[in-house]
């Protein structure tokens, strides 16, 4: 059974850390009472529906308005609102093989060191074959994509995050429409698949690359 106070989806979690740690920047930085009155009213209007699913989360959001929070107080509040989130469901090894049959050997994950609540997808790097495998729970079901990714990696645009970070080339092999053949299609995304994570705060983007390599 699902629990009840499960009322975000993680990157709803992390669009109201990244708009409200704002606020904890302006605090530290800006004097002018009326620019720190203005920005919580701007940012409060972003994402109040979502501290609103809940009574106690709500209680929450009164407390990022203090002027006088500090970071540590920021960092202890958000561990409050994560116990909100409604985590990705933990795929079990036989679950991860379903997804990608045509591999012979994956790598091995060491699942309880992974916070699922901030999971949007699962991603995870092979670097003795230079692969990346992306694993999602769509409509109560997993599905993977794998691809070879470029070692090299550098500073760029993240096709599944739409943040800039440290990138490299995931290229993929896909069926082509209708006729049997494959195709190979690229692009870049972040190499560190957690950290790419905490940047996702719509699913726009991991949804168009999502229908791009599976097609």
């Amino acid at each position: 059974m699902t629990n009840t106070i499960e009322v975000l989806k993680p990157h709803e979690y992390w669009l109201i850390k990244q708009q409200t740690n704002e606020l904890i920047k302006a605090y530290h930085s800006v004097n002018d009472k009326q620019t720190i009155h203005a920005l919580q009213a701007l940012i409060k209007g972003n994402v109040e529906h979502y501290f609103k699913r809940n009574n106690n989360l709500n209680i929450h959001l009164e407390k990022l308005m203090n002027p006088a929070l500090t970071r540590e107080q920021f960092s202890a509040i958000f561990e409050v609102v994560k116990s909100y989130v409604q985590p990705m469901r933990i795929p079990t090894h036989k679950q991860i093989e379903k997804c990608y049959r045509k591999v012979k050997k994956l790598p091995n994950l060491e699942m309880t060191d992974i916070d699922f609540r901030e999971l949007t997808y699962l991603g995870f790097n092979d670097g003795n074959n230079n692969r990346k495998y992306l694993i999602r729970d769509i409509n109560n079901q997993f599905t993977g994509l794998y691809g070879q990714f470029n070692p090299d990696a550098q500073k760029g645009h993240c096709a599944i995050c739409n943040q800039i970070g440290t990138v490299a080339f995931f290229l993929a092999t896909t069926k082509s429409a209708g006729d049997g053949t494959y195709t190979k299609k690229g692009n870049y995304i972040c190499t560190d698949s957690f950290e790419c994570n905490r940047q996702i705060n719509d699913l726009e983007h991991l949804e168009k690359f999502w229908q791009n390599f599976s097609k």
